[in-house]
């Protein structure tokens, strides 16, 4: 198996060992001849698309959970623009919590001191 990155001539080869070979022949055998070849085509696509994204630098891949929150409370308490890339990127998000967080610290504090 091959993976073909935007049709260059230097496929990356996916090693895959006999064990799994022979159940992805199966698999592909069921959904083709079962019908469900469509349904299946769109599973081995989500598949996919997760594993690749896993596959990605750190900094490159999507904001966590905790950081989407953490950046959330950041924006709406300190009023500040939650940067588009930030939205996308790790990276550039983790960049926007480093700036912000001490001030949303401070201002926590300030808020219980009152």
């Amino acid at each position: 198996m091959r993976l073909l990155l935007n049709d260059e001539d230097d496929p990356v080869p996916i090693p895959i060992d006999d064990v799994i070979r022979e159940a992805w022949a199966l698999q592909y055998d069921r959904a083709h001849h079962g019908g469900g070849m469509d349904h299946f085509r769109e599973r081995l696509a989500v598949c996919f698309a997760n594993s690749l994204a896993a596959c990605l630098d750190t900094d490159l891949q999507p904001p966590t959970a905790a950081q989407m929150q953490y950046a959330t409370s950041i924006a709406r308490e300190l009023g500040v623009a939650l940067p588009y890339e930030a939205l996308r990127f790790r990276g550039t998000m983790s960049d926007f919590i480093d700036r912000f967080a001490d001030a949303l610290r401070a201002k926590r504090e300030t808020y219980l001191r009152e």
